[in-house]
């Protein structure tokens, strides 16, 4: 009996002295599943040959770096790379502008702010693919609403997703009016956050509120931009489901970034060592613009 007890004890006893490994444990264990594993084997594919047809097989021929080459080398996928980062900078850019637009208007005291701050936050709210059918319906060239009032206006009706460079737009368009609510949010929490006295100070001092702004607000928020900037770029770079609602990647390749450059290679034109390629890639920038993201963060954490 004492033996039993003095075991009992030495268990719970170690189950105290390592209960953070314990309940770590378990979450390691589905994060090797779901996210170490998949990578692991990706990167496998990716150094071999693999195909529909000897997808199944165990004897894979290993070719090394040479698919990361052929990627590399393809007009195709250095085209749709090009454009998955002119996509980025042009849908960052607006959210931002027009987030810090909005966010500071919901700043100020302002007559029903919280219809129009629920209205505004509406869009956030909406899936992906959601948005891509909606601005679809929308964007028709027939009997969409868009065209419609075009139309009424007396204008010919406007091609949006139909010829290459209006599709573009289009896609640009929809995933900023998609991505502004969010941004509009986080921003609207770091200016609550600025104190309000040296607003205060500088307005007594005879500031304009542009000058206050450019002097005050914008060096005070840079830690709250720089993270909304990583995130947003981070998000728009792997977009896939809304432009794949919206154009499959048409009219032609107008709209076919990266991420649908991937799913075509390996879904369509079933290369999967390709597109794991691919895949392994667009990790890798994406890791790249999350250490920016980090590094934005432990500069406002160490400024604090």
């Amino acid at each position: 009996m004492m033996q039993k007890a003095l075991e009992k004890r030495r268990f719970f006893r170690f189950l105290d002295d390592h209960l953070g490994l314990v309940f770590i444990v378990p979450a390691m264990l589905i994060l090797c599943l779901l996210i170490v594993y998949p990578l692991l084997f990706n990167i496998n594919m990716s150094l071999h040959k693999v195909n529909m047809l000897n997808f199944r097989s165990s004897e894979w021929d290993f070719v090394g770096l040479e698919n990361y080459i052929d990627v590399l080398t393809d007009k195709t996928v250095l085209v749709s790379l090009l454009r998955t980062v002119a996509f980025m900078v042009i849908t960052v850019i607006g959210q931002v502008v027009l987030g810090m637009i909005g966010a500071l208007t919901l700043n100020t005291k302002i007559k029903a702010k919280g219809a129009f701050t629920v209205c505004v936050l509406l869009p956030m709210m909406m899936t992906p693919i959601a948005v891509g059918l909606f601005w679809r319906i929308l964007f028709n060239r027939q009997w969409g609403l868009i065209n419609y009032f075009i139309g009424f206006l007396g204008f010919e009706p406007v091609p949006w997703l139909y010829e290459s460079t209006t599709a573009f737009i289009s896609v640009c368009f929809v995933q900023i009016w998609w991505g502004v609510s969010f941004v509009i949010l986080v921003l609207l929490g770091g200016l609550s956050a600025l104190p309000a006295e040296q607003f205060e100070a500088a307005e007594i001092d005879g500031a304009s509120k542009w000058q206050s702004f450019i002097h005050i607000t914008l060096p005070d928020m840079k830690p709250v931009l720089n993270t909304v900037i990583m995130l947003r770029a981070i998000d728009a770079f792997r977009e896939f489901d809304l432009i794949y609602t919206l154009t499959q990647g048409g009219p032609g390749e107008a709209t076919r970034v990266f991420s649908l450059q991937l799913y075509l290679t390996s879904f369509e034109s079933h290369n999967f060592s390709d597109g794991a390629a691919e895949a392994i890639i667009l990790t890798i920038i994406t890791l790249v613009l999350a250490s920016g993201l980090i590094k934005s963060l432990s500069e406002g954490d160490s400024n604090d």
